[in-house]
C-alpha cells in the first residue's frame, strides 16, 4: 500500500495544473493524460472579399461598389453557391476630409465599400471564384479558412483515440509500480483545432496583369486540418 500511495501522490502532483479545480479520490489513484489527432483534407472553404471605391461624389462611389457586388454575387450563383452560404454587408460610406493651411475644410472625395462572405462546399472551385471576384471589380481579399463538413465526427474520433491513449498510459504507469488499474473516477477533455489558411496574394492584386487577366493559374499547397484532443482521467488503482 505504501507503493500505491506514493504512486498516487506522484501522479497527482504531475497533473496538478490540469486538476487544480477538480476533486480527487481519497484512495490510491493515478492521473493520466492522452493525446490524439485526426488529420484530414478539408471539403469546405470560408472566405471573404471586399470592394472599396473612392470617387469625387458619394453617388458615384456607391454605384461602382454596387456594380462590383452584383457581378460577384452573380458569379457565386453561377458557381452553384447557395444563397444561404452568402452574406453581403451593408454599404459603408465616408468622406475623406482634410484641412488646409488656414484651417478650412477640404474634401478629398468619398469612399464606399462592401464585403461579401461566402462558404464554398466544393473547394475545387475556389481559385475560379477568386478570379471571378477580380473580374467583378472586388479589390480586397480576406483570409480563407478551411473546414470539414464532418468536423463533429472527426473531433469525436480524436477524442476516442485520446481516451484510449490516456487509459493505456495509466495502465502502464500503474503496472510499473506493481499495481492494477481500477475504475475511472473522473474525466476531463479539451480540444484544439488547427485549420489551414492562405492569403490570395500579398496585396490582393500582385499577380494580375494590367488587362485584368491572370498571368498564370494560382498554385497553392494542399491544406490539411488537424483535430486535436486531450483527455485527462483519474483512475483508482488496486494492489
Amino acid at each position: 500500500m505504501r507503493v500505491l500511495q506514493g504512486l498516487a501522490l506522484m501522479a497527482a502532483m504531475l497533473a496538478m495544473p490540469v486538476w487544480a479545480d477538480s476533486p480527487l479520490p481519497d484512495g490510491p489513484h493515478v492521473v493520466a493524460s492522452g493525446q490524439a489527432k485526426v488529420v484530414v483534407a478539408p471539403d469546405v472553404a470560408e472566405s471573404s472579399v471586399s470592394v472599396e471605391i473612392n470617387a469625387a461624389q458619394p453617388a458615384e462611389a456607391k454605384r461602382r461598389v454596387d456594380v462590383a457586388i452584383n457581378r460577384f454575387l452573380a458569379a457565386l450563383h453561377a458557381q452553384g453557391v447557395a444563397e444561404a452560404d452568402i452574406e453581403a454587408s451593408d454599404l459603408r460610406l465616408s468622406e475623406d476630409i482634410d484641412t488646409d493651411d488656414e484651417g478650412r475644410r477640404v474634401s478629398n472625395g468619398f469612399s464606399a465599400s462592401r464585403t461579401v462572405e461566402f462558404k464554398l462546399r466544393d473547394i475545387g472551385k475556389l481559385n475560379a471564384l477568386l478570379d471571378d471576384a477580380l473580374a467583378a471589380g472586388m479589390n480586397r481579399f480576406g483570409d480563407t479558412r478551411f473546414t470539414s463538413s464532418r468536423a463533429d465526427a472527426l473531433r469525436a474520433e480524436a477524442r476516442a483515440k485520446a481516451a484510449r491513449n490516456a487509459t493505456e498510459r495509466a495502465r502502464e504507469l500503474a503496472a510499473g509500480f506493481g499495481a492494477k488499474l481500477g475504475a475511472v473516477y473522473s474525466i476531463n477533455s479539451a480540444n484544439n483545432d488547427l485549420g489551414a489558411r492562405y492569403r490570395y496574394g500579398a496585396t490582393s492584386l500582385d499577380r494580375v496583369e494590367v488587362s485584368g487577366t491572370r498571368a498564370q493559374p494560382g498554385r497553392y499547397l494542399k491544406p490539411e486540418i488537424e483535430y486535436n484532443e486531450t483527455v485527462t482521467a483519474v483512475f483508482s488503482i488496486q494492489p
